[in-house]
């Protein structure tokens, strides 16, 4: 039986909540302070939108916990990586992370800069080896407690980002986009890989302003008021889809997770503490999965023989990366976009609080 926790939350009372749905998620059961703590931050795009990457809020409560709970703050170090879209520092800044991470004093390492090597897993992967060539991981972060923090929102590739996709830019370097046709399956082996080289896994999920359709990026953000937590990434991401009311049926790494016994899927066999009695009684936030036009087109044009090894495996990378660029950064989000910003920062109390961290 694997335990999630769901809590409800406000601006007013976010610390003490991230406080209460870890503990009754029993974090401390899993997460030990005899050694060093990896905290993966989500950066989905470098500029500020609404739950898209990690909130300021959500790390500065997970630290506050673990300090108050005699985690030395000099054995934490927060994580992230980039891709060939985003860039780590524009997204460290643009995301107020680094106030935080100043204010408790722990380090912070890009994952640019980290040593990757090589892994030897128990079991053969399903897709990870045969699309990379190797199976490799920051040493960095061998043998430390991992604690993902994920926003709750949609996704083109995986209809969702959860527990398991924040693993994405823990794991692959700048050629994950490799992935993406066969991405459930390279979700469940990096699931694998986690398991293999971490000491424990932790993984606390923001769902208080939550992306609805198009995601990861050009998506409608809506209040959601909640928090999840669980130390199982199976079942964290399957009450997740519970609350986005999406089928968990078309979420096929849990199927796989679950079949491989990486974690639990099934929701009789979830136990759901805090403020919700049960499965059923977990709200519906009816969010739905798009694809934005980018998405479509990398998806649509992989399927043809040779496209992958042209567009992806050439010096020709440099063209979907800047047509991506383009569609996001200088059309999407001046003409559509902005106004989802301005509502976030001046309209809600969560934005409100995100900009406390600008100073």
């Amino acid at each position: 039986m694997a335990k999630v926790a769901v809590v409800k939350t406000t601006p007013k009372t976010i610390f003490d909540d991230v406080a209460r749905v870890m503990d009754l998620a029993d974090y401390d059961r899993c997460i030990s302070k005899d050694v060093e703590t990896t905290v993966k931050l989500n950066l989905s795009w470098s500029k500020l939108y609404p739950a898209c990457s990690t909130n300021p809020y959500i790390l500065d409560g997970l630290l506050r916990k673990l300090i108050a709970d005699g985690f030395d703050r000099h054995s934490i170090q927060a994580v992230e990586n980039e891709t060939v879209v985003t860039n780590i520092y524009a997204g460290v800044k643009n995301n107020n992370w680094y106030p935080v991470m100043r204010k408790h004093g722990i380090r912070f390492l890009p994952l640019i800069n980290a040593t990757y090597v090589d892994v030897e897993l128990p079991k053969e992967t399903l897709v990870l080896e045969r699309i990379f060539g190797e199976v490799i991981a920051p040493k960095e972060i061998f043998g430390t407690n991992i604690i993902h923090l994920p926003t709750v929102k949609t996704h083109g590739h995986t209809m969702m980002t959860g527990a398991l996709k924040d693993s994405f830019g823990l794991y692959l370097t700048k050629n994950r986009h490799l992935a993406h046709l066969k991405i459930h399956k390279v979700l469940v082996d990096l699931l694998l890989l986690q398991k293999t080289i971490s000491h424990s896994e932790f993984v606390l999920t923001d769902g208080t302003v939550m992306g609805d359709g198009a995601g990861p990026r050009t998506m409608v953000p809506k209040i959601g008021n909640i928090l999840i937590a669980s130390n199982d990434m199976v079942a964290a991401d399957a009450v997740q889809t519970r609350l986005m009311g999406i089928d968990q049926s078309s979420v096929h790494k849990l199927r796989i997770a679950s079949e491989l016994g990486l974690g639990v899927a099934n929701p009789d066999d979830i136990e759901i503490a805090g403020d919700f009695e049960s499965w059923s009684d977990l709200p519906n936030f009816h969010l739905s999965p798009g694809k934005s036009p980018v998405i479509t087109w990398n998806r649509g044009f992989l399927r043809f023989p040779g496209m992958e090894t042209l567009l992806f495996r050439s010096p020709l990378m440099w063209l979907p990366t800047q047509l991506s660029g383009l569609y996001h950064d200088g059309i999407w989000l001046p003409l559509f976009g902005k106004k989802y910003v301005r509502w976030f920062l001046e309209e809600t109390e969560w934005g409100a609080l995100w900009q406390s961290y600008s100073s």
